[in-house]
């Protein structure tokens, strides 16, 4: 039915839910970025915090011959200058860690509608129906489970660590920080995997849920096409690549195209999008062998950049018709495609790469 959302968003469609910040976004994998370089800073630091908390123990019976103020003074001197050596770093590392892991799932999102005053935010009713939303109830489903899946595993490996444990204490002072840096070292690598592959699984959730919430009809599709095609200077656009698809051979459409996508010996295919002038990629030549191997020179030499996409090229090759636009199971690839060309070009560096 024409009214059923079978149909891939388009390149215009992702572009606005950007701009109003809806994006693909998993909590648990920012999280989990942060949980495990918090793990790996412990067991890299563990021994020496250990070291220093036996030390700052076995402190007072080196300074019983000290006035008690002037021993108070040296003893939260000392801690002080601990706690700077400990927290310092490790609030860079989970700063800068954060920052990057937003970035690499959504990068630079500037969305001031998201931050506009909206009456139906106060909308008593209406805030009810979202908090019981199908959306509401399969996080909390996800949030359960996370917990009742860490929780048996926390369980287990204490259940497991008890013994070692029980004997610390008949290791003395000097032994608390061995056997408690080898008890959590073993905690943290155990819940570390396990948190990596919660936030695997929601991540694939979270763009999964994405793009099934942003298809569209097939009426949609033509309608967003229809609006496009009345620009006057998209026409003149439309109508020059066009006339350049009929006149040039594979290597020239190679070196006017957008990227070119390798396997990386065998097959090259030259795709061409521009914004708002193109409802989505189109491919503008295909060849295999001597040819292939001529286009990827031509847009070497007109800086075309290269992206070796085994998987892609061969799908391409067979599935996606020279002069048309790229099927709708193409289009997510050939964006993720698009965004890495982006940025190298704003890097400035090589314009070849490996997916």
């Amino acid at each position: 039915m024409s009214d059923e959302k079978t149909e891939q968003p388009t390149p215009k469609k992702l572009r606005d839910a950007r701009k109003k910040g809806d994006v693909a976004y998993s909590k648990d994998f920012t999280q989990t970025v942060l949980i495990v370089a918090t793990f790996g800073y412990l067991v890299m630091a563990g021994a020496s915090m250990m070291e220093s908390l036996s030390d700052m123990l076995l402190a007072p019976e080196h300074m019983l011959a000290l006035p008690f103020r002037e021993a108070l003074g040296v003893l939260t001197g000392y801690l002080l200058r601990e706690a700077v050596w400990f927290m310092v770093p490790f609030l860079l590392i989970v700063i800068g860690l954060g920052i990057l892991s937003d970035g690499l799932q959504v990068g630079v999102v500037m969305a001031f509608e998201k931050i506009k005053p909206n009456g139906k935010k106060l909308n008593v009713v209406a805030n009810l129906k979202n908090i019981f939303s199908a959306k509401n109830v399969m996080e909390f489903v996800k949030s359960l489970l996370k917990i009742l899946f860490l929780s048996a595993l926390l369980t287990l490996l204490t259940k497991e660590a008890l013994p070692g444990l029980v004997a610390i204490p008949q290791a003395g002072v000097q032994g608390i920080g061995t056997g408690m840096g080898i008890l959590m070292k073993l905690m943290f690598i155990n819940l570390g995997i396990a948190y990596v592959l919660i936030s695997g699984a929601d991540l694939f959730w979270q763009r999964y849920q994405y793009f099934k919430q942003l298809r569209m009809t097939k009426d949609e599709v033509k309608r967003e096409y229809k609006e496009m095609e009345g620009d006057p200077h998209i026409k003149q656009k439309r109508r020059d690549l066009r006339r350049e698809l009929a006149e040039n051979s594979s290597e020239a459409r190679a070196a006017s195209a957008s990227v070119l996508v390798t396997n990386p010996t065998h097959i090259a295919i030259a795709l061409y999008y521009e914004k708002d002038v193109t409802l989505l990629p189109v491919v503008m030549a295909k060849a295999e062998g001597p040819l292939a191997e001529r286009m990827r020179e031509a847009a070497r030499a007109h800086g075309v950049p290269i992206m070796r996409n085994v998987p892609l090229a061969r799908a391409l090759m067979a599935g996606a018709p020279v002069e048309r636009f790229i099927p709708g199971e193409f289009i997510e690839p050939v964006v993720e495609v698009l965004k890495l060309v982006n940025r190298l070009r704003a890097e400035g560096g090589p314009l070849e790469a490996e997916m």
